[in-house]
């Protein structure tokens, strides 16, 4: 697959030249390259590579494009350790993990998306079975409801970045076990480490539990706390919003904080 992948790079890349040279208009190019995708032929994906060297997916089932990283061309060799990792050497090692058992029934690990560096970080707590076949971190209602909560704000998807506690869904969407929080605790630091957030949100009790052990959600939900450099609002889980309007409301007054807490850390730098 990585043959193909950098073959399809290569092509790209010469309409850009072309472009440069004078060969071809800008527009021109534009409309080369996006006739121009790859097929994956593990997964089914759609790859396509913009003039400005940005790779984006999108993942079978689903129709919409989203900023990713072929695997195929993430290099390996290069470290030696999670913590020299970059943020697409990261997800590779996510995507081939065997440190716990969610691996023997996923189909596709789900290390996360989104900007690097990003002011938000969201923390869910694992895969369902949408984000099990797409790669996709909150897919379905609950990734509907969340775009919903953001364009609220004025946020796009794609301004934060959205990740899990556990990486893998766990069979029939059961709570994740603590032997598989643990597995995956090293790669949410360093992801935390590289996408340097000023404020975490986190979503669900699990991933609150990381930062608020033993806490209630439905008694500290909205209540930002400086945590070390960052600041960190626990909230509900937009399934659980979806479930309880009551709840619905909640996520949705509490979800209109975060602007605030952004231009206070941006504030305080």
């Amino acid at each position: 697959m990585s043959n193909r992948f950098f073959k399809f790079q290569t092509q790209v890349e010469q309409a850009n030249e072309r472009c440069i040279q004078g060969e071809i208009s800008p527009e021109e190019r534009d409309n080369i390259v996006r006739g121009m995708s790859l097929v994956d032929e593990t997964w089914g994906d759609i790859w396509m590579l913009s003039p400005k060297g940005e790779w984006f997916r999108k993942a079978y089932g689903s129709k919409q494009w989203v900023s990713g990283y072929p695997p195929a061309l993430v290099d390996m060799t290069s470290v030696d350790s999670l913590s020299r990792m970059d943020i697409h050497q990261v997800a590779c090692t996510i995507g081939d993990c065997r440190q716990c058992g969610l691996h023997v029934e996923r189909n596709r690990a789900v290390p996360g998306e989104g900007p690097t560096p990003a002011d938000v970080m969201m923390i869910g707590e694992g895969p369902g079975a949408n984000e099990d076949k797409q790669a996709r971190p909150f897919v379905g209602a609950s990734g509907r409801l969340l775009e919903e909560l953001l364009g609220n704000i004025g946020y796009k998807r794609a301004d934060v970045f959205i990740t899990n506690v556990v990486k893998c869904r766990p069979p029939k969407n059961r709570d994740p076990k603590p032997d598989e929080l643990q597995a995956c605790k090293d790669y949410l630091e360093r992801q935390i480490e590289l996408i340097d957030p000023k404020v975490i949100v986190t979503l669900g009790r699990f991933s609150m539990h990381r930062y608020f052990p033993g806490a209630a959600i439905t008694k500290i939900h909205g209540q930002a706390k400086q945590i070390g450099k960052r600041m960190v609002i626990p909230m509900f889980h937009p399934a659980a919003a979806l479930r309880n309007p009551k709840w619905r409301a909640m996520i949705i007054d509490d979800f209109n904080n975060i602007p605030a807490l952004v231009e206070q850390a941006h504030t305080a730098q």
